[in-house]
């Protein structure tokens, strides 16, 4: 029984050992480095993971509470650095690591967290060129975020006033670094969406190491960013610094001045275009002007060859030789008709017959008679035709169809054929006798060929 005694139960001496360790003052707080192996993360939010080098390895458990205060994810085979304590987990047994604080080994936490929060938004789609709103060509009012004693400021202001003394700029000072420095800048941002009379917005500061840039990385500032109805320029920091509202922005500049630079236009690139425009305006309409001049003059000496004046002394010049033939016919006829009846009076002078002569008188009056009614059966055909030819010359004439209630209607000096040449809105010339006018086409209705339905017009 006294033997039985010097025997220690398994859990005494795990207490034992474990009173060991926590009274050690090495052990109380210890840094040690490493390669995470094994990494396991639980509903509870605790860590486990083993903390491995080339000779040895050690457990090793992070409660959740310790976990949240961590700015970047841990991974398998990350090089790391704990500080934490030495203790020994008496179910199993086994002494192991208590970590307290985390940092990765080799290079920054803010580079680490950086990257993982990249690639978070990148997945989510907020760096999507199809996201990227237009800048406006021409801005009116444009919001600046950034520190209101920074150089950034200035060079803005003095950029913008420099190239575009019009345009109206309002600063919205803000914390661009230290502690509730990003909640400041998303403030910002989501005051300026609020209003509606703002074109543009620049974000953005100076240079600086990746902590002092930090503000523009959190993820409130860039949801913000790419939830910005105002398109968004981001100037953050110098040429070779990028952040993530750089990504998230609409366009990233390289710094201040350069975000300045593509916010407004210069003005007198502006006024140099302009004029180049209106020259080359005013070349091609006068370029235009004179082939309109010419396709008139050859319009009007067409006209003048083949417009109802031509065709009507034409046929007056076909009438005239018409009847100068007729009169020549006619002049012939009655010399031979002459001629006749004087041998026929030498005959009768001759031979003297009663009976003859009273015969050859008959026949003379009967073909005198017949002559007469031939003649003036052949002037009043040649008459008839020749009224009809006027009147047919009339009826051709455009200038007789106006008369009777027609009209010509013109588009951009072009005569309207069909109805399909016209649209609602367009500005038309009328002409019909006596003038012209114009009008502006409100309706139009299509209609068959005969159908005496007239189109409101």
């Amino acid at each position: 029984m006294i033997l039985q005694e010097k025997y220690l139960t398994v859990e005494a001496l795990t207490k034992y050992i474990e009173r060991k360790f926590e009274v050690d003052p090495y052990l109380k707080q210890v840094f040690v480095k490493g390669e995470i192996s094994n990494l396991k993360m639980p509903a509870s939010g605790h860590l486990y993971f083993t903390l491995k080098d080339e000779a040895a390895m050690i457990r090793v458990v992070m409660f959740a509470k310790s976990v949240q205060k961590l700015n970047f994810k841990p991974e398998d085979g990350m090089n790391i650095l704990l500080t934490g304590r030495i203790s020994v987990f008496t179910k199993t047994g086994r002494y192991q690591f208590y970590a307290e604080g985390m940092e990765p080994d080799g290079i920054g936490a803010l580079y680490v967290q950086f990257e993982q929060l990249k690639a978070k938004l990148e997945k989510e789609g907020l760096f999507d060129a199809r996201h990227k709103k237009v800048l406006p060509s021409f801005p009116s009012k444009i919001a600046v975020v950034t520190s209101r004693t920074g150089a950034a400021v200035r060079d803005i202001l003095t950029t913008i006033h420099r190239r575009m003394p019009s345009v109206e700029v309002l600063v919205y000072p803000t914390l661009v670094q230290g502690e509730g420095s990003a909640q400041k800048v998303a403030q910002n941002i989501a005051r300026i969406n609020q209003r509606n009379d703002i074109d543009l917005m620049i974000i953005g500061r100076g240079g600086g190491s990746l902590e002092e840039l930090w503000a523009f990385n959190e993820e409130v500032v860039v949801r913000s960013v790419y939830d910005s109805d105002v398109p968004v320029i981001s100037a953050v920091g110098h040429e070779t610094d990028f952040s993530l509202s750089d990504f998230a922005a609409d366009v990233r500049a390289a710094t201040p001045t350069a975000a300045a630079e593509l916010a407004v236009p210069h003005a007198a690139d502006l006024l140099e275009r302009l004029s180049e425009r209106k020259y080359r305006l005013t070349h091609s309409l006068n370029l235009i002007f004179e082939r309109r001049q010419a396709d008139l003059l050859a319009l009007k000496e067409k006209l003048q060859f083949y417009g109802p004046r031509r065709l009507l002394e034409n046929q007056i010049e076909r009438l005239d030789f018409d009847r100068l033939k007729l009169e020549q016919a006619m002049k012939q006829q009655l010399e031979r008709k002459q001629f006749q009846f004087e041998r026929v009076s030498g005959r009768l002078k001759s031979h003297s017959p009663v009976y003859e002569l009273r015969k050859s008188e008959q026949t003379l009056n009967e073909l005198t008679r017949r002559l007469q009614t031939a003649a003036a059966v052949t002037v009043k055909d040649k008459r008839h035709q020749f009224v009809r030819q006027i009147e047919a010359l009339e009826y051709l004439n455009p200038l007789s169809l106006l008369k009777r209630g027609f009209g010509l209607t013109y588009k951009e000096n072009t005569l309207v054929k069909h109805i399909d040449e016209i649209e609602l809105g367009d500005e038309v010339s009328v002409r019909i006798y006596g003038g012209k006018f114009q009008a502006n086409v409100t309706a139009k209705e299509e209609m068959e060929i005969g159908n005496e339905k007239g189109a409101d017009i």
